[in-house]
């Protein structure tokens, strides 16, 4: 295959270039990268104590992805599952972003609060067009002590936009193959941002098929809407809301061709928070809404599902010195909720919890953190109350101007949620008897920066009780249960190389980019015996150019050694982006190949259903975008 041979001789070129780069280089100061994620205040990410990677809005342009989560899983470091084309939900299977090999263990953030449903921790970054995003800042790793329960692998924590000094109003259409349109609309200004967007894909045949029972799965039109506002109405008090809606359908087809099933659907987001930052108090108030309609049209007796999550929350950090020492001190409460109608009706739960870290500086070259948190989670009547102590250790060591050294370790926690303990179908049954997850992460690492190359190099040690997974040993109805141990080790690393950079010519606005991870995620089945859950390998290898005239990126999204039976994938895309008169041409094919990339299933010969769901093949996209 074409793209084992890119692989490997793209990824020894990273490395000899890397590996030259640090030889040759002479120490320098860096154009520090900041992040608020890492420790909830602005801070240096090489001197926090995580591993945090940031990728900027011209970041997540230059992958030529239209939404989010799109765009993040061609970044590298992620496992990617889907149940639709372009991250669209299958009714309640959502789209995932999984961290080092470990699936449901991501928490998202918008702004610093959690946006995820309580009914399944779906998040549908799909409805999030990646042209209205500031930032999104990703920390790997337990981070419970910081953000609470779900925190399990990492936090993938979105920034929405911020207001500019100078007015500015943006226009962009885009088209491509199988009926592609992404359109959008924006104003910039000192006070308020607005952000207009639309997409349309149409049928796709064949998203997935079951080889045992004989049918496939295809989609309706899909259009697409979103609106974005930013405020900024005073000095450090800020309001956003991201809303989205979506229209799509799913028709289950025989092999025969005989239509089993359709379904249409239509799903609204709404998220809108509140927030007065400045350097020592961040307050902040939020609300989560989302609705997802469903219609099986081709059952008279079907009722139509109207399934809402709902989360709504505040919460306050508060930064001070003392004796010479950081003291961070913060409390949290979200209430979520979820409405099923036709599956098991209303939940909700209150999630309540205090913080405290504590960081010292010592000789002006080490830095240590001491977190901790203590968290409550109070069920409804008849569900399980939990009360956790959630404690943390961080240190960086500044080795050299451009050498620091991290480690950290930390708990993690998640409680169930609703659908692992109340879900029922013919497909797959809730678990009432499910107790929580809960365990450590260990991680060390270096952070090197230079003139020539930036490397992020982390080995980790993931250990857990009682993770939970989905029963698949007796057919179905498939069902939750508490895996005995569940652990992933392995490195991560994120390699940025610009090897011509000190030519004066074209040449030094080369660089060559590599994130990713590989892992041994594995867990007990119910008897007792080890299996792989995640995939071992992932990484992203590309290699841009950027310059004020052209940017022109190609990357290669690589994902290997698989759960059950599935295809390894290599994905070769490429975006192009050309000053052309007062804008900008765009053009973008994904997929070059044409590859038939298997995202999810169950391709294993022993399983009662032998299923894959399939990403969308060769796209072509070409646009126009303007600014004034």
């Amino acid at each position: 295959m074409i793209g084992n041979y890119l692989v490997f001789w793209i990824s020894c070129f990273l490395v000899f270039c890397t590996f030259h780069c640090i030889a040759q280089a002479q120490e320098v100061t860096a154009l520090e990268i900041i992040t608020v994620t890492a420790e909830k205040f602005p801070v240096q990410e090489k001197q926090s104590t995580r591993f945090v990677t940031v990728i900027s809005a011209d970041e997540l342009e230059e992958t030529g992805a239209g939404n989010l989560i799109d765009a993040l899983k061609r970044k590298g470091g992620f496992a990617y599952k889907a149940f639709g084309p372009l991250g669209i939900s299958h009714g309640g299977m959502n789209s995932e972003l999984s961290i080092r090999g470990l699936g449901g263990g991501e928490l998202i953030l918008i702004n610093g609060a959690p946006i995820q449903g309580a009914a399944g921790h779906a998040y549908d970054l799909n409805t999030i067009p990646a042209d209205q995003i500031e930032r999104v800042e990703i920390l790997k790793g337990a981070a419970s002590t910081l953000y609470g329960a779900d925190a399990m692998t990492g936090v993938i924590n979105i920034i929405t936009k911020k207001n500019v000094l100078k007015t500015t109003a943006k226009a962009s259409v885009e088209f491509g193959s199988h009926g592609y349109q992404n359109h959008g609309v924006s104003l910039l200004t000192p006070k308020l941002n607005l952000g207009l967007n639309y997409s349309h894909l149409n049928s796709i045949k064949e998203i997935s098929r079951s080889f045992s029972k004989h049918y496939r799965y295809d989609t309706d039109h899909t259009d697409s809407y979103s609106l974005n506002v930013n405020a900024n109405p005073i000095e450090n008090l800020y309001f956003d809301y991201l809303g989205s809606f979506y229209k799509t359908g799913f028709k289950k087809t025989g092999d025969f061709g005989d239509q089993l099933k359709g379904t249409d659907q239509d799903h609204y987001k709404h998220f809108a928070d509140i927030r007065y930052e400045n350097d020592v108090l961040r307050l902040k108030a939020f609300s989560s809404f989302g609705k997802m309609k469903r219609d099986e049209y081709t059952s008279a007796t079907e009722p139509v599902d109207h399934n809402k999550n709902y989360n709504y929350g505040v919460g306050g950090d508060y930064r001070f010195p003392f004796l010479s020492t950081e003291f961070v001190v913060g409390a949290d409460y979200v209430y979520r909720g979820a409405d099923y109608d036709n599956t098991y009706g209303s939940h909700h739960r209150n999630d309540y919890a205090g913080f405290l870290q504590i960081k010292k500086e010592f000789m002006e070259r080490l830095i240590v953190t001491l977190g901790a948190r203590e968290q409550f989670i109070d069920a409804e009547s008849g569900g399980k109350d939990y009360d956790r102590f959630l404690p943390s250790l961080g240190l960086n060591y500044k080795a050299s101007g451009s050498l620091n050294l991290f480690a950290n370790a930390g708990k993690a926690f998640c409680a169930p949620s609703f659908n692992n303990l109340y879900y029922k179908s013919s497909f797959l049954e809730g678990n009432p008897q499910l107790g929580p997850e809960e365990g450590w992460t260990y991680e060390g690492g270096i952070k090197y920066d230079n003139d020539f190359v930036k490397l992020r190099l982390a080995a980790f040690y993931m250990t857990y009780e009682d993770k939970i997974e989905i029963d698949r040993s007796h057919g179905y109805p498939l069902t939750y249960f508490n895996a005995g141990d569940y652990k992933s080790r392995g490195v991560e690393w994120e390699i940025d190389v610009f090897p011509i950079i000190t030519q004066a010519n074209f040449l030094q606005n080369i660089a060559l980019r590599s994130a990713g991870y590989w892992a041994d995620p594995t867990a007990e089945d119910v008897e007792g015996r080890d299996y792989q859950t995640g995939s071992k390998f992932q990484t992203s290898i590309g290699i841009l150019y950027s310059s004020k005239k052209i940017t022109l990126d190609l990357n290669m999204d690589i994902l290997t050694s698989r759960p059950r039976g599935l295809d390894d994938t290599a994905p070769l895309n490429f975006f192009g982006k050309f000053k052309l008169f007062k804008g900008h041409l765009v053009l973008g094919v994904d997929n070059i190949f044409d590859e038939q990339v298997e995202i999810t299933g169950d391709m294993t010969d022993t399983t009662t259903n032998k299923y894959a769901y399939y990403g969308i093949g060769r796209m072509f996209k070409a646009g126009y975008e303007i600014a004034f």
